[in-house]
């Protein structure tokens, strides 16, 4: 279940989320929600949130 923070999106503060994954070709960035454990897809266009098997599939070097 998404904390409240993360039901309306990924925003500020910032501090609540951890990296865990990079994709530097990209750039683009999985992080996790420190709170409620939402992954997110963070690059240079709107974040995305991801399912498990999303984020496995763009980024399957994670430990998720």
């Amino acid at each position: 279940m998404l904390c409240t923070d993360c039901q309306s999106g990924y925003h500020a503060p910032y501090d609540r989320f951890e990296r865990l994954a990079t994709k530097p070709d990209v750039p683009s960035f999985l992080m996790r929600c420190r709170q409620c454990a939402a992954l997110w897809n963070e690059s240079s266009g709107v974040p995305e949130l991801l399912t498990r098997t999303h984020a496995r599939w763009l980024y399957p070097t994670a430990r998720i």
